[in-house]
């Protein structure tokens, strides 16, 4: 049986299951994002239920949901920094998986968890390679302001379906989105672009400048959550 605080925290993934299709297209750019960056062929965006580890959005895989007890994550959600695995054929807890035994054979793993607003780890931001390797700390530091962003997408998410369903007006916060999320978007895409047709000599400097729109971005979310949960508490007083 699982135990009070496992039930808490599936009970917090369950606030995030029904996700908008709408914003599909957000989770799918930041995957692309992550797989540049950790220059590596699969990545995920995932939650952890009880049993199932369930894909929302992917990159190098074609399935929708995975067992829990032989994955990854299920490891990854019980720590609170980003957790790493160079050779998953070396570790103990990985080396008999099926996916490091038989196809697709994988050797790399890193991962960032994503965040419910009342601090369940919930998924992961996960990417995955069939060759041993590590990655840079400036890597790694994007893939975390990456998680980041798909946390705030999520409960950007939940907390609009819960205004539509209190009936309150959005044309504040759709005028925030239109405006503050264009401009960052519109550069990470932009050097995803350039990092793709790059032979390599800028990948430092790209870095840097994805890791700065990444923060810009993930900033201008932070607003656009606060702003819906200012409204929240207003119609709470109401």
């Amino acid at each position: 049986m699982p135990n009070n605080k496992e039930e808490e925290r599936v009970q917090a993934v369950q606030r995030y299951l029904g996700f908008n299709t709408d914003r599909q297209k957000d989770l799918q750019e930041i995957v692309m994002l992550a797989s540049v960056i950790c220059n590596s062929p699969i990545a995920l965006i995932t939650l952890m239920d009880y049993d199932v580890q369930l894909i929302k959005a992917k990159l190098g895989v074609d399935a929708d949901e995975m067992p829990r007890n032989t994955s990854f994550c299920t490891h990854a959600i019980q720590m609170e920094k980003i957790m790493v695995v160079k050779d998953a054929s070396k570790d103990t807890r990985f080396a008999n998986a099926p996916v490091v035994v038989n196809n697709p054979h994988i050797r790399f793993y890193a991962s960032a968890n994503l965040k419910s607003y009342d601090g369940y780890n919930v998924g992961t931001l996960c990417v995955y390679d069939t060759k041993p390797k590590d990655l840079t700390e400036q890597q790694l530091e994007c893939l975390g302001a990456l998680a980041n962003q798909v946390s705030h997408i999520m409960e950007l998410d939940r907390s609009l379906n819960q205004l539509k369903a209190q009936n309150t007006s959005l044309r504040e916060i759709a005028r925030i989105q239109s405006h503050e999320i264009r401009q960052p978007v519109a550069s990470i895409m932009g050097l995803m672009a350039l990092m793709k047709d790059s032979s390599g000599t800028n990948d430092e400097e790209y870095l840097g400048l994805l890791e700065a729109s990444v923060n810009q971005l993930d900033e201008r979310i932070r607003t656009i959550v606060n702003h819906i949960n200012d409204q929240e508490a207003d119609n709470i007083l109401r």
